[in-house]
């Protein structure tokens, strides 16, 4: 081996600091939820009922007023289909007289409109709150492999900066000791060269700004000689340089192959079949995202990092870190290549069912309102109106389930099943809430006498005491 040779030095790839997805207060409900449980996807399910019952009062007065409107309906079916027929070449006219009719029963056909507009802003809300958290997953479990990958390499380096093992050289600081085969050296201004230690180990911890606002990053410099001779299992094939940088790259890959596998990734992110709950529920989808995949939501939408107790861009995350460069996403996901590139995030059960909930609760509120659709229009198209809108509302929610994670499947399907068992409950207690009131009515009717006579129970009554 030369002497050129064993005096070389290589780079070793260090990341820098990582940093997690801003959350609002939802979100953070949803984390605490999380890792309450401890199960991700049954904090998912938690958050989702959570969610339904704090509108369930105004869905439940919706499915109570629109329950009612129908039997109003009913009661007055024959009158109906005599406008029906008596209006049937005048729409306009059909419809003055039905409003009309409407006034005289008591029928509002708009008193269920407000609780209707409040749960889809809420839906809306639950669609923002399960996007930002997506992201933040992802970038937090994306963290922990980072992590993983930068605390390996700080295993083969001087842990901090003292004055036994610092030194400056061409105004830069070298931390070095002899039984770590990976030093670090940082760039140093003269104004900062007396203090060197208490600067390095500052710039360790991610504290130094440079002129141009970017944070003070250290470089990870192997020492090729001293690593082939501490670590002889090293494969130095032809390029000496080459096979040290691999076989620090080699061991970092690993830990973070290692870290993929931890229970605190696992329980963030997997939940029955689906290998990442933050991403779709489909055979084309990987657990670990490609690089514009994983960056898609950041760069369009308004999630920001949090930063030292400030938020920022993901535009801007570069000034305090090379984390999320697709050249470093890419190298610290190099060892999970099958979990990127092959293996199946799931198998589009949960777009099954979330598609499968929605068509039935859809169709179990059309059939609650079936007398009101019934007599809503001349042509009886109000019936018709409502099976498309029953279409349209399916294909819009397959699209969300496609277009979403697997977490917001999970949220609609739970929501879709709470939503169908307040509706048949609902609706059964109104049936016999209303039965009972036309029975009271109709005793009441029955009881009444005209002057002069006595109600038949009490001449029964003074039968029995003769």
């Amino acid at each position: 081996m030369q002497l050129s040779q064993l005096l070389t030095t290589v780079e070793i790839a260090h990341f820098g600091q990582t940093f997690d997805v801003a959350l609002n207060w939802i979100g953070e409900l949803i984390k605490g939820l999380i890792n309450g449980v401890g199960i991700v996807g049954v904090g998912v399910i938690l958050f989702s009922v959570i969610l339904k019952l704090v509108v369930l009062p105004f869905d439940i007065f919706q499915r109570i007023s629109m329950r009612k409107q129908n039997i109003k309906m009913k009661e007055n079916q024959e009158r109906m289909e005599k406008l029906q027929k008596q209006y049937a070449n005048n729409k306009d006219l059909y419809n003055q007289k039905v409003m009309e009719m409407y006034k005289e029963s008591g029928i509002s056909m708009f008193s269920s409109c407000l609780p209707m507009i409040l749960s889809m802003v809420i839906f809306f809300v639950a669609i923002g709150a399960f996007n930002s958290y997506s992201q933040y997953a992802n970038i937090h479990n994306y963290n922990l492999l980072v992590n993983a990958y930068n605390e390996k390499i700080e295993d083969f380096a001087p842990e901090q900066a003292t004055e036994d093992n610092i030194r400056i050289e061409n105004g830069t600081i070298i931390i070095e000791e002899a039984e770590k085969p990976v030093r670090i050296e940082i760039s140093v201004s003269a104004e900062n060269e007396a203090n060197a230690v208490e600067y390095a180990n500052s710039v360790l911890k991610y504290e130094q700004r440079n002129e141009d606002g970017t944070v003070v990053l250290a470089k990870y410099i192997a020492d090729v000689e001293k690593t082939i001779v501490m670590y002889p299992q090293l494969d130095v094939d032809g390029d000496d340089t080459d096979s040290v940088r691999i076989f620090f790259q080699n061991q970092a890959r690993s830990a973070v192959v290692a870290a993929y596998d931890t229970p605190e990734r696992k329980q963030n992110t997997e939940f029955l079949w689906i290998k990442n709950v933050w991403a779709t529920d489909a055979a084309y989808v990987h657990p670990v995202l490609g690089y514009s995949e994983f960056t898609a939501q950041l760069s369009s939408r308004s999630d920001k990092f949090s930063v030292n107790g400030s938020e920022v861009d993901f535009s801007n995350i570069t000034k305090f870190t090379t984390a999320y460069k697709e050249t470093s996403y890419e190298e610290v996901t190099r060892g999970l290549t099958a979990q990127k590139n092959e293996e199946p995030n799931g198998y589009f059960i949960l777009i099954a069912l979330s598609i499968g909930t929605i068509l039935l609760q859809q169709f179990v509120s059309m059939r609650s309102q079936k007398e009101q659709q019934k007599y809503s229009s001349v042509d009886g198209q109000g019936a018709s109106s409502q099976k498309t809108t029953m279409v349209i509302m399916t294909i819009m929610f397959a699209v969300f389930s496609f277009m979403y994670s697997a977490a917001f499947s999970i949220y609609m399907i739970t929501s879709n099943i709470v939503s169908l068992l307040s509706t048949l409950i609902i609706n059964k207690l109104v049936d016999i809430s209303m039965s009972k009131k036309e029975a009271k009515a109709l005793q009441e009717k029955y009881n009444r006498t005209l002057p002069g006579q006595t109600a038949p129970t009490a001449q029964k009554g003074k039968k029995n005491k003769k």
